[in-house]
């Protein structure tokens, strides 16, 4: 068939050479398991270093959700490297945080006061948030699904549950964290059947 998926990638030599590099000056705190050595992207299309194209169906790790290169996006980044590209919000205030802000709170749903925690990755948002429910339930316990991935400082790798090989080197995690099913009553992990199973 002339338009076959192929099922294992092959990365070409620039990739091989880049990828050998990697290996030499960059720590493997994380898995990298696509041997993939992006080039350019346009869209949902991303080109590696050996001029092969992709459809990027995970969005890079759902970062980019609009396409990459969006117009839009492209023309705000430049339009703010040319006025101040960083001035940090932790120690100096930045009107066009506040402006942020302002936006989330307006669209986030509920009627009640908001506040905004800006964070540098989804780890440290999970931090964040299991510390204030810790903080405002007044209990060191926490309940997490099998099978979660939260991110890999020590309170988000004690909530996940997808890979053993993460918390290998790294026990004891923080304590009275209680992992259990997700409630799928299509492939039930205790065999049952709805509404026989009365959960």
């Amino acid at each position: 068939m002339k338009n076959e998926i192929k099922s294992h990638y092959k990365p070409g030599p620039r990739a091989k050479e880049i990828i050998e590099r990697h290996n030499k000056v960059i720590l493997s705190t994380t898995m990298v398991p696509y041997p993939l050595v992006g080039y350019k992207a346009k869209g949902d299309i991303v080109e590696d270093v050996d001029g092969n194209s992709f459809i990027d169906f995970s969005s890079a790790v759902a970062v980019t959700n609009i396409g990459y290169n969006h117009p839009k996006v492209v023309e705000a980044i430049n339009s703010q490297a040319y006025k101040l590209t960083h001035f940090a919000g932790n120690d100096f205030y930045n009107e066009l945080q506040v402006e942020l802000a302002e936006k989330l709170v307006q669209i986030t749903p509920g009627n009640f006061e908001k506040k905004v925690f800006f964070s540098n990755s989804g780890a440290e948002s999970v931090e964040c948030a299991y510390k204030m429910a810790r903080w405002k339930a007044k209990k060191p316990g926490m309940i997490s699904f099998l099978g979660a991935f939260h991110g890999r400082t020590f309170g988000a790798l004690s909530l996940s549950a997808c890979k053993a090989a993460q918390k290998k080197h790294y026990l004891p995690l923080v304590p009275s964290v209680m992992h259990v099913p997700f409630a799928y009553c299509y492939r039930c992990l205790y065999g049952m059947k709805y509404p026989e199973c009365d959960m």
